[in-house]
Protein backbone atom coordinates (compact mmCIF):
# COMPACT_ATOMS: atom_id res chain seq x y z
CA UNK A 1 0.00 0.00 0.00
CA UNK A 2 2.68 2.34 0.93
CA UNK A 3 4.88 1.66 -2.41
CA UNK A 4 1.38 2.85 -4.20
CA UNK A 5 1.07 6.07 -2.37
CA UNK A 6 5.17 6.45 -3.05
CA UNK A 7 4.55 5.75 -6.78
CA UNK A 8 1.30 7.97 -7.38
CA UNK A 9 3.32 11.06 -5.13
CA UNK A 10 6.51 10.67 -7.61
CA UNK A 11 4.24 10.63 -10.71
CA UNK A 12 2.19 13.74 -9.72
CA UNK A 13 5.30 15.50 -8.90
CA UNK A 14 6.92 14.35 -12.30
CA UNK A 15 3.51 15.67 -13.89
CA UNK A 16 3.65 19.04 -11.77
CA UNK A 17 7.28 19.47 -12.75
CA UNK A 18 6.52 18.84 -17.15
CA UNK A 19 3.78 21.51 -15.94
CA UNK A 20 5.94 23.87 -15.17
CA UNK A 21 8.80 23.55 -17.54
CA UNK A 22 5.60 24.05 -20.48
CA UNK A 23 4.74 26.85 -18.84
CA UNK A 24 7.93 28.52 -18.57
CA UNK A 25 8.30 27.68 -22.38
CA UNK A 26 5.25 29.08 -23.24
CA UNK A 27 6.16 32.01 -20.76
CA UNK A 28 9.48 32.52 -22.93
CA UNK A 29 7.62 32.41 -25.85
CA UNK A 30 5.48 35.60 -25.24
CA UNK A 31 7.51 37.16 -23.71
CA UNK A 32 11.22 39.14 -25.38
CA UNK A 33 14.11 39.18 -22.87
CA UNK A 34 15.57 42.85 -22.69
CA UNK A 35 18.15 45.01 -21.34
CA UNK A 36 17.74 48.51 -19.46
CA UNK A 37 19.04 51.76 -18.36
CA UNK A 38 17.21 53.91 -16.35
CA UNK A 39 16.67 57.36 -17.69
CA UNK A 40 18.65 59.74 -15.06
CA UNK A 41 19.49 63.52 -15.21
CA UNK A 42 22.56 64.75 -16.40
CA UNK A 43 24.51 67.92 -16.78
CA UNK A 44 27.09 68.09 -19.58
CA UNK A 45 29.67 70.92 -21.20
CA UNK A 46 30.02 71.43 -25.04
CA UNK A 47 33.94 72.21 -24.96
CA UNK A 48 36.61 73.55 -26.88
CA UNK A 49 40.19 72.56 -26.37
CA UNK A 50 43.08 74.89 -26.86
CA UNK A 51 46.34 76.24 -25.35
CA UNK A 52 45.83 79.32 -23.97
CA UNK A 53 48.31 82.69 -23.37
CA UNK A 54 47.90 84.70 -20.66
CA UNK A 55 48.32 88.60 -21.16
CA UNK A 56 47.95 90.83 -17.60
CA UNK A 57 48.82 94.32 -17.16
CA UNK A 58 52.11 94.27 -15.14
CA UNK A 59 54.54 96.60 -13.43
CA UNK A 60 57.90 95.07 -12.20
CA UNK A 61 58.80 96.06 -8.67
CA UNK A 62 62.49 96.49 -8.03
CA UNK A 63 64.33 97.51 -5.54
CA UNK A 64 67.96 99.21 -5.44
CA UNK A 65 69.29 99.71 -2.30
CA UNK A 66 72.11 97.09 -1.37
CA UNK A 67 70.20 95.26 1.85
CA UNK A 68 68.16 92.41 2.86
CA UNK A 69 64.35 92.56 1.44
CA UNK A 70 61.73 91.92 3.83
CA UNK A 71 58.19 91.45 2.28
CA UNK A 72 55.26 93.30 4.46
CA UNK A 73 52.67 90.28 3.72
CA UNK A 74 52.62 86.59 4.14
CA UNK A 75 51.74 85.38 0.48
CA UNK A 76 50.23 87.32 -2.40
CA UNK A 77 47.37 90.76 -1.39
CA UNK A 78 46.53 93.61 -3.04
CA UNK A 79 48.40 96.74 -2.77
CA UNK A 80 47.23 100.55 -2.69
CA UNK A 81 49.49 103.09 -5.15
CA UNK A 82 51.95 104.10 -3.11
CA UNK A 83 51.35 101.17 -0.06
CA UNK A 84 54.56 99.66 1.43
CA UNK A 85 55.29 96.36 -0.33
CA UNK A 86 58.37 95.61 1.07
CA UNK A 87 61.41 97.43 3.35
CA UNK A 88 65.30 96.74 2.90
CA UNK A 89 67.63 96.16 6.55
CA UNK A 90 71.42 96.45 6.87
CA UNK A 91 71.25 92.61 8.07
CA UNK A 92 69.34 89.26 7.69
CA UNK A 93 69.30 89.30 11.80
CA UNK A 94 67.37 92.51 11.53
CA UNK A 95 65.24 91.56 8.78
CA UNK A 96 64.13 88.36 10.86
CA UNK A 97 63.70 89.96 14.58
CA UNK A 98 60.93 92.43 12.30
CA UNK A 99 59.09 89.62 10.98
CA UNK A 100 58.89 87.90 14.35
CA UNK A 101 57.68 91.64 15.49
CA UNK A 102 55.05 91.84 13.31
CA UNK A 103 54.27 88.28 14.28
CA UNK A 104 54.05 89.07 17.57
CA UNK A 105 52.24 92.63 17.43
CA UNK A 106 49.34 90.80 15.82
CA UNK A 107 48.92 88.17 18.54
CA UNK A 108 49.08 91.07 21.05
CA UNK A 109 46.47 92.79 18.94
CA UNK A 110 44.20 89.57 19.16
CA UNK A 111 44.47 88.71 22.70
CA UNK A 112 43.83 92.02 23.65
CA UNK A 113 41.11 92.32 21.48
CA UNK A 114 39.76 89.14 23.54
CA UNK A 115 40.30 90.76 26.98
CA UNK A 116 37.77 93.19 25.52
CA UNK A 117 35.37 91.07 24.77
CA UNK A 118 35.60 88.85 27.92
CA UNK A 119 34.95 92.30 29.78
CA UNK A 120 31.47 92.88 27.39
CA UNK A 121 30.46 89.16 28.13
CA UNK A 122 28.23 89.36 24.53
CA UNK A 123 29.64 86.54 22.90
CA UNK A 124 27.23 82.74 23.44
CA UNK A 125 28.80 80.00 23.06
CA UNK A 126 26.81 78.49 19.93
CA UNK A 127 28.14 81.94 18.10
CA UNK A 128 31.82 81.07 18.57
CA UNK A 129 31.15 77.18 17.50
CA UNK A 130 29.50 78.48 14.79
CA UNK A 131 32.60 80.61 14.11
CA UNK A 132 34.89 77.87 14.39
CA UNK A 133 33.05 75.47 12.31
CA UNK A 134 32.74 78.30 9.43
CA UNK A 135 36.16 79.44 9.32
CA UNK A 136 37.40 75.42 9.38
CA UNK A 137 35.37 75.24 6.40
CA UNK A 138 37.00 78.33 5.04
CA UNK A 139 40.34 77.32 5.87
CA UNK A 140 39.90 73.82 3.93
CA UNK A 141 38.11 76.01 1.06
CA UNK A 142 41.62 77.95 0.68
CA UNK A 143 44.12 75.19 0.59
CA UNK A 144 42.16 73.61 -2.33
CA UNK A 145 41.90 76.43 -3.87
CA UNK A 146 45.56 78.10 -3.26
CA UNK A 147 44.08 81.29 -1.67
CA UNK A 148 46.95 81.67 0.57
CA UNK A 149 46.01 85.02 1.31
CA UNK A 150 42.65 84.44 2.66
CA UNK A 151 44.34 81.43 4.10
CA UNK A 152 46.11 83.55 6.83
CA UNK A 153 42.75 85.68 7.02
CA UNK A 154 41.09 82.76 8.17
CA UNK A 155 44.17 81.71 10.57
CA UNK A 156 44.11 84.15 12.43
CA UNK A 157 39.85 84.07 12.93
CA UNK A 158 40.06 80.48 13.84
CA UNK A 159 42.84 80.95 16.34
CA UNK A 160 40.42 83.91 17.66
CA UNK A 161 37.11 82.00 17.94
CA UNK A 162 39.20 79.15 19.71
CA UNK A 163 40.94 81.49 22.27
CA UNK A 164 37.57 83.04 22.75
CA UNK A 165 35.62 80.11 23.53
CA UNK A 166 37.79 79.26 26.24
CA UNK A 167 36.84 82.76 27.78
CA UNK A 168 33.37 81.25 27.77
CA UNK A 169 33.36 78.11 29.34
CA UNK A 170 35.83 79.55 31.77
CA UNK A 171 39.26 77.72 30.63
CA UNK A 172 40.56 80.66 31.93
CA UNK A 173 39.80 84.01 33.18
CA UNK A 174 41.40 86.45 30.59
CA UNK A 175 44.92 86.43 28.21
CA UNK A 176 46.41 89.33 30.43
CA UNK A 177 49.16 87.14 31.45
CA UNK A 178 49.63 86.11 27.52
CA UNK A 179 49.37 89.98 26.65
CA UNK A 180 52.72 90.44 28.84
CA UNK A 181 54.18 87.39 27.76
CA UNK A 182 54.48 88.53 24.05
CA UNK A 183 54.86 92.33 24.86
CA UNK A 184 58.16 91.26 26.54
CA UNK A 185 59.07 89.71 23.86
CA UNK A 186 58.25 92.28 21.33
CA UNK A 187 60.43 94.79 23.75
CA UNK A 188 63.53 92.66 23.65
CA UNK A 189 63.49 92.22 20.04
CA UNK A 190 63.20 96.23 19.67
CA UNK A 191 65.96 96.49 21.79
CA UNK A 192 68.38 94.29 19.33
CA UNK A 193 66.94 95.66 16.45
CA UNK A 194 67.69 98.05 13.58
CA UNK A 195 65.33 100.24 11.78
CA UNK A 196 64.63 99.58 8.05
CA UNK A 197 66.62 101.61 5.85
CA UNK A 198 64.38 102.07 2.97
CA UNK A 199 60.98 101.09 2.08
CA UNK A 200 59.58 99.78 -1.47
CA UNK A 201 56.08 101.34 -2.33
CA UNK A 202 53.91 100.10 -4.86
CA UNK A 203 54.35 102.52 -8.00
CA UNK A 204 50.30 101.86 -9.12
CA UNK A 205 47.17 99.83 -7.05
CA UNK A 206 46.57 96.12 -7.61
CA UNK A 207 47.89 92.97 -6.36
CA UNK A 208 51.47 92.03 -5.94
CA UNK A 209 52.72 88.96 -6.37
CA UNK A 210 56.78 87.67 -5.79
CA UNK A 211 56.06 85.79 -8.97
CA UNK A 212 57.64 86.99 -11.98
CA UNK A 213 58.38 84.68 -15.25
CA UNK A 214 59.98 86.65 -17.75
CA UNK A 215 57.12 87.41 -19.96
CA UNK A 216 55.89 90.53 -18.52
CA UNK A 217 56.76 92.87 -21.46
CA UNK A 218 56.13 90.97 -23.94
CA UNK A 219 52.89 91.83 -25.21
CA UNK A 220 51.06 94.75 -24.84
CA UNK A 221 47.92 94.82 -22.32
CA UNK A 222 45.97 97.24 -24.40
CA UNK A 223 46.10 95.79 -27.36
CA UNK A 224 45.51 92.27 -26.61
CA UNK A 225 42.08 92.37 -27.29
CA UNK A 226 43.29 93.20 -30.87
CA UNK A 227 45.71 90.17 -31.17
CA UNK A 228 44.90 88.10 -34.74
CA UNK A 229 45.08 84.31 -34.89
CA UNK A 230 49.17 84.53 -36.06
CA UNK A 231 50.35 86.78 -33.18
CA UNK A 232 48.75 83.88 -30.59
CA UNK A 233 50.70 81.50 -32.17
CA UNK A 234 54.18 83.73 -32.01
CA UNK A 235 53.46 84.25 -28.20
CA UNK A 236 52.82 80.69 -27.49
CA UNK A 237 56.20 80.11 -29.05
CA UNK A 238 58.06 83.46 -27.07
CA UNK A 239 61.07 82.45 -24.78
CA UNK A 240 61.15 84.24 -21.35
CA UNK A 241 63.11 87.15 -20.97
CA UNK A 242 65.98 87.12 -17.93
CA UNK A 243 64.36 88.45 -15.00
CA UNK A 244 66.84 91.10 -13.52
CA UNK A 245 68.49 90.16 -10.02
CA UNK A 246 66.63 93.67 -8.43
CA UNK A 247 62.92 92.78 -9.28
CA UNK A 248 61.39 91.39 -6.17
CA UNK A 249 58.00 90.70 -7.82
CA UNK A 250 55.43 92.77 -9.81
CA UNK A 251 51.85 94.31 -9.33
CA UNK A 252 48.95 92.93 -11.25
CA UNK A 253 47.21 96.04 -12.25
CA UNK A 254 43.84 96.83 -13.89
CA UNK A 255 41.00 94.12 -12.41
CA UNK A 256 40.23 92.45 -15.69
CA UNK A 257 43.20 90.13 -17.42
CA UNK A 258 42.95 88.45 -21.14
CA UNK A 259 43.41 84.36 -22.04
CA UNK A 260 43.82 85.03 -25.45
CA UNK A 261 43.62 81.59 -27.72
CA UNK A 262 44.33 80.18 -31.13
CA UNK A 263 40.63 78.31 -33.10
CA UNK A 264 40.97 76.42 -35.70
CA UNK A 265 38.24 77.73 -38.27
CA UNK A 266 36.11 74.40 -37.55
CA UNK A 267 35.17 75.80 -34.35
CA UNK A 268 35.00 79.09 -34.61
CA UNK A 269 31.73 78.48 -35.71
CA UNK A 270 30.29 77.21 -32.40
CA UNK A 271 32.09 80.14 -30.69
CA UNK A 272 30.03 83.03 -32.77
CA UNK A 273 26.69 81.16 -31.90
CA UNK A 274 27.58 81.66 -28.07
CA UNK A 275 29.82 84.73 -28.26
CA UNK A 276 26.85 86.73 -26.46
CA UNK A 277 26.10 83.49 -24.27
CA UNK A 278 26.30 84.61 -20.45
CA UNK A 279 27.41 80.85 -19.61
CA UNK A 280 30.99 80.40 -20.63
CA UNK A 281 33.49 78.94 -18.28
CA UNK A 282 37.50 78.27 -18.25
CA UNK A 283 38.81 75.01 -17.09
CA UNK A 284 42.88 74.96 -16.79
CA UNK A 285 42.94 70.90 -16.01
CA UNK A 286 46.71 71.03 -14.93
CA UNK A 287 46.80 74.45 -12.84
CA UNK A 288 43.30 75.46 -11.33
CA UNK A 289 41.12 73.56 -9.20
CA UNK A 290 37.79 75.80 -10.07
CA UNK A 291 36.62 77.11 -13.09
CA UNK A 292 36.60 80.58 -14.04
CA UNK A 293 33.81 82.39 -15.21
CA UNK A 294 35.08 84.22 -18.50
CA UNK A 295 33.65 87.34 -21.05
CA UNK A 296 34.18 86.43 -24.62
CA UNK A 297 35.84 90.11 -26.06
CA UNK A 298 36.72 89.04 -29.47
CA UNK A 299 37.17 86.85 -31.79
CA UNK A 300 39.65 87.76 -34.53
CA UNK A 301 39.38 86.60 -38.16
CA UNK A 302 39.74 87.87 -41.32
CA UNK A 303 36.91 86.04 -42.33
CA UNK A 304 34.24 83.56 -40.90
CA UNK A 305 36.37 80.58 -42.26
CA UNK A 306 39.30 81.83 -41.26
CA UNK A 307 41.40 80.54 -37.93
CA UNK A 308 40.64 83.33 -35.47
CA UNK A 309 42.15 83.91 -31.95
CA UNK A 310 39.80 84.40 -29.42
CA UNK A 311 40.11 86.83 -26.16
CA UNK A 312 38.45 85.39 -23.49
CA UNK A 313 38.41 88.34 -20.02
CA UNK A 314 38.50 87.40 -16.58
CA UNK A 315 38.86 89.14 -13.40
CA UNK A 316 39.39 86.52 -10.62
CA UNK A 317 42.83 86.74 -9.28
CA UNK A 318 44.43 84.63 -6.73
CA UNK A 319 48.24 83.21 -6.31
CA UNK A 320 47.56 80.24 -8.59
CA UNK A 321 46.12 82.62 -11.21
CA UNK A 322 48.97 85.04 -10.75
CA UNK A 323 51.66 83.11 -11.56
CA UNK A 324 49.84 80.96 -15.13
CA UNK A 325 51.38 82.45 -18.58
CA UNK A 326 50.64 79.32 -21.24
CA UNK A 327 48.27 76.74 -20.58
CA UNK A 328 45.92 74.42 -21.32
CA UNK A 329 42.74 75.38 -21.56
CA UNK A 330 38.87 73.70 -21.58
CA UNK A 331 36.48 76.44 -22.78
CA UNK A 332 33.12 75.52 -22.08
CA UNK A 333 30.92 77.20 -24.47
CA UNK A 334 27.55 75.98 -23.80
CA UNK A 335 25.78 73.82 -20.94
CA UNK A 336 23.13 71.34 -21.35
CA UNK A 337 21.05 69.72 -18.83
CA UNK A 338 18.39 66.83 -19.23
CA UNK A 339 17.75 62.97 -19.22
CA UNK A 340 20.94 61.21 -20.37
CA UNK A 341 20.45 58.17 -23.00
CA UNK A 342 22.70 55.95 -24.41
CA UNK A 343 22.81 56.09 -28.10
CA UNK A 344 22.29 52.06 -28.39
CA UNK A 345 18.41 53.00 -27.15
CA UNK A 346 17.39 55.20 -29.85
CA UNK A 347 14.70 53.96 -32.26
CA UNK A 348 12.52 54.64 -34.88
CA UNK A 349 8.93 53.85 -35.00
CA UNK A 350 5.21 55.05 -36.51
CA UNK A 351 3.06 57.67 -33.71
CA UNK A 352 -0.10 58.27 -34.28
CA UNK A 353 -1.55 61.88 -32.60
CA UNK A 354 -4.72 63.50 -33.65
CA UNK A 355 -3.96 67.18 -35.72
CA UNK A 356 -6.14 69.85 -36.83
CA UNK A 357 -6.04 70.68 -40.62
CA UNK A 358 -6.27 74.13 -42.67
CA UNK A 359 -9.84 73.80 -42.34
CA UNK A 360 -9.75 72.77 -38.51
CA UNK A 361 -11.16 69.87 -38.56
CA UNK A 362 -9.56 67.62 -36.43
CA UNK A 363 -7.86 63.72 -37.66
CA UNK A 364 -5.66 61.23 -36.53
CA UNK A 365 -1.97 61.59 -38.53
CA UNK A 366 0.68 59.06 -38.43
CA UNK A 367 4.04 59.92 -38.40
CA UNK A 368 7.75 58.03 -38.32
CA UNK A 369 9.62 59.81 -35.47
CA UNK A 370 12.82 59.52 -33.08
CA UNK A 371 12.49 57.46 -29.82
CA UNK A 372 12.85 55.06 -26.98
CA UNK A 373 11.09 51.68 -25.93
CA UNK A 374 10.23 51.87 -22.00
CA UNK A 375 9.33 49.49 -19.67
CA UNK A 376 5.94 49.77 -18.34
CA UNK A 377 4.72 47.17 -16.60
CA UNK A 378 5.95 44.60 -18.44
CA UNK A 379 4.96 46.23 -21.76
CA UNK A 380 6.88 48.58 -23.99
CA UNK A 381 6.04 51.35 -24.67
CA UNK A 382 7.25 53.87 -27.61
CA UNK A 383 8.19 57.27 -26.51
CA UNK A 384 9.24 60.55 -28.72
CA UNK A 385 12.04 62.01 -27.81
CA UNK A 386 13.86 65.42 -28.22
CA UNK A 387 17.70 65.87 -28.59
CA UNK A 388 19.48 68.67 -27.02
CA UNK A 389 23.10 67.53 -27.00
CA UNK A 390 24.59 63.94 -28.90
CA UNK A 391 27.71 62.54 -27.54
CA UNK A 392 30.07 60.32 -28.79
CA UNK A 393 28.24 57.10 -26.95
CA UNK A 394 24.60 59.21 -25.85
CA UNK A 395 22.63 61.95 -25.95
CA UNK A 396 21.35 64.45 -23.68
CA UNK A 397 17.14 64.51 -23.88
CA UNK A 398 15.30 67.52 -23.32
CA UNK A 399 12.81 67.08 -20.19
CA UNK A 400 10.10 69.11 -20.83
CA UNK A 401 10.23 69.55 -25.01
CA UNK A 402 8.47 72.40 -26.40
CA UNK A 403 5.36 71.31 -27.61
CA UNK A 404 6.11 71.84 -31.55
CA UNK A 405 9.39 69.45 -31.07
CA UNK A 406 6.96 66.65 -30.35
CA UNK A 407 4.24 65.16 -33.19
CA UNK A 408 2.75 62.97 -30.51
CA UNK A 409 3.41 64.91 -27.29
CA UNK A 410 4.92 62.14 -25.42
CA UNK A 411 8.10 61.78 -24.49
CA UNK A 412 10.75 60.21 -21.79
CA UNK A 413 10.72 60.61 -18.35
CA UNK A 414 12.86 60.73 -15.34
CA UNK A 415 13.31 57.39 -13.91
CA UNK A 416 12.08 55.83 -16.80
CA UNK A 417 13.47 52.09 -17.76
CA UNK A 418 14.55 52.48 -21.13
CA UNK A 419 15.39 49.57 -23.22
CA UNK A 420 19.13 49.88 -24.62
CA UNK A 421 19.12 45.93 -25.53
CA UNK A 422 16.37 43.59 -27.36
CA UNK A 423 15.46 42.18 -30.86
CA UNK A 424 11.78 42.86 -32.67
CA UNK A 425 10.61 45.91 -30.63
CA UNK A 426 7.87 47.38 -31.18
CA UNK A 427 4.49 49.47 -28.64
CA UNK A 428 2.64 47.29 -26.92
CA UNK A 429 4.98 44.01 -26.82
CA UNK A 430 5.20 42.09 -23.89
CA UNK A 431 8.78 41.92 -22.31
CA UNK A 432 11.07 40.57 -19.34
CA UNK A 433 13.92 42.53 -17.99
Amino acid sequence: MEKKLIKKVCIFLLCFFILLYIIYLLYGANFSVVKTETASLANVADSIYTNGYIVRNETLIKNDVNGVVAYEYDGNRKVSKGGVIAKVYASEQDASNHKQMKQLQEQIDIFEKLNRSAKRETTGLDSVRNSIRDNIISVNKNIIGGNLAELVDNEDDLLFALNESKLIIGEVKDYSSKVSQLQKEYNDLKGVTGEAIAEIKSPVSGYFTTSTDGYEKKNDYKNAVKMSYSQVNKALEYKPDKVADNVIGKVISDLNWYMVCPIESKLTLAINRNINSSYIKVNMPYAAAQSLPVDIMALNQKTKTDNGALVLRCNYMSPVLSSLRQEELQIDIQRFEGLRISKSALHEDYVTATVTDKNGKEKEETKKVLGVYVVSGSVLEFKEIAIEYSGDDYIICKQTPEEDELFSGRTVELYDRVVTEGSDLYDGKSVRV
